[in-house]
């Protein structure tokens, strides 16, 4: 009985460590009229990365957001939180900014 209970704990702790590593980094960017808020996002390249976005005006050509080097652009409905998954990315530099990526622009720096 001892060797089940230490072989169940032994899975269990598996699983929690597996699921800590496996969570991702979660960014909440607002659109302002001043563009992305926070337009210098900091993450790591040992976990993915999720972005949860909330255009909060009209005032602005941000009403979708486009990441070339992803080949991602996704829409941005007024006073909704869209989630983007980008998955693990790697280490660089990478640029964010409205659907026809001309304004608004951010960073993600990955280290």
């Amino acid at each position: 009985m001892r060797v089940i209970n230490i072989i169940v704990i032994v899975i269990c702790l598996g699983v929690v460590a597996y699921a800590k590593e496996a969570a991702p980094i979660i960014i909440d960017l607002q659109v302002t009229e001043k563009g992305f808020e926070p337009n210098k996002i900091d993450v790591v390249t040992d976990k993915p990365v999720k972005l949860k976005i909330t255009r909060k005006t009209d005032n602005t050509c941000s009403t979708s957001i486009q990441i070339p080097a992803l080949k991602l652009k996704k829409d941005l409905p007024l006073n909704k939180t869209v989630s983007v998954a980008l998955g693990k990315l790697t280490r660089g530099e990478i640029r964010f900014g409205c659907g026809m990526n001309m304004m608004d622009s951010g960073m993600i720096y990955v280290k």
